[in-house]
């Protein structure tokens, strides 16, 4: 195979497995076993093999299913954290399996690094959706990315010089969100925790964990702590390794109530996400003579 081919191959592969190894292996080995795809490497006629096919169609429905379910789809992606990865290195091998033998190891941790990465945003992706914890949308998000798989594959096996910059544009795409979807990953899982823990209180003095809604300075969803200290209200959180400190207006006594997270509004234009075991904390935390006036300017 020519070199773009083989890159084409590999990323979408890679990709496609990150997203769902199940339809990745099974769109190959159907269009191998049906004389669809003549131009991949010897290695991959594996996956045509009826056992191959058959295991991959029970996993796939299987996935198919799971990803309809809200709450349980990222326990299935969390255990799937370890599988897709080393799937789509797999695959590359067999894509790569020509290449001498550094060129051949280099493509196969490249290709379980990129699907690591596709996992994971489509990881942040799902948990971002539980915001909307209602089926149709996860049934909506699944159909789509299984759409999007057969799709790239189709495009990578036979327009491989088109395939390449599209493919070029998702990794630039994955590398800059991924951060964020990271943020909302730790964001959305300490608030199903904190709903799951009951209610727990802490003494006055002491920061309350919280993540920025709306804070002049901050970024959004930035964990940090609220800390009431006398006259001022402070939000102190670390970014790029330093401690920062931005003074806020006096928080609400009683947050508003959401379906994960509470919001907490101060008096200023700064609000705040708190979980479920969080919010008696800043009843404690905040004085009375504060609260009052916060409550006359609500």
């Amino acid at each position: 195979m020519e070199t773009v081919p083989i890159i084409a191959n590999v990323l979408g592969l890679a990709i496609g497995a990150g997203l769902n190894l199940y339809a990745a292996v099974l769109v190959t080995g159907l269009g191998i076993h049906y004389g669809w795809l003549t131009r991949l490497p010897a290695e991959l006629n594996t996956l045509s093999h009826p056992a191959v096919l058959t295991l991959a169609a029970v996993l796939y429905a299987a996935e198919f299913v799971a990803d309809k379910v809200p709450f349980f789809t990222p326990i299935w992606d969390g255990f799937h954290t370890f599988i897709r990865p080393a799937g789509a290195a797999l695959l590359a091998l067999g894509v790569a399996g020509g290449l001498d033998p550094l060129p051949r190891t280099l493509v196969t941790l490249v290709a379980g690094t990129v699907a690591l990465g596709a996992h994971s945003s489509k990881m942040g992706m799902r948990l971002m959706a539980h915001t909307t914890p209602e089926p149709a949308t996860h049934a909506a998000i699944s159909v789509a990315e299984d759409i999007s798989v057969i799709a790239l594959l189709a495009l990578v096996y036979e327009y491989p010089w088109v395939a390449l910059p599209v493919l070029l544009v998702l990794l630039a795409a994955m590398a800059v969100l991924l951060p964020f979807l990271w943020r909302i990953a730790r964001f959305l899982v300490s608030g199903l925790w904190g709903r799951l823990r009951p209610e727990q209180s802490r003494p006055p003095g002491r920061g309350v964990r919280v993540f920025s809604r709306k804070v002049p300075g901050a970024p959004r969803l930035w964990p940090g702590e609220l800390v009431v200290d006398g006259e001022q209200t402070r939000f102190l959180f670390r970014r790029w390794g330093r401690a920062r400190s931005i003074i806020v207006g006096y928080p609400a006594a009683r947050p508003e109530s959401g379906f994960v997270f509470s919001v907490i509004r101060c008096d200023g234009d700064a609000s705040f996400y708190v979980t479920r075991d969080w919010r008696q904390a800043i009843s404690a935390q905040t004085p009375a003579a504060a609260s009052a006036q916060t409550e006359a300017c609500r």
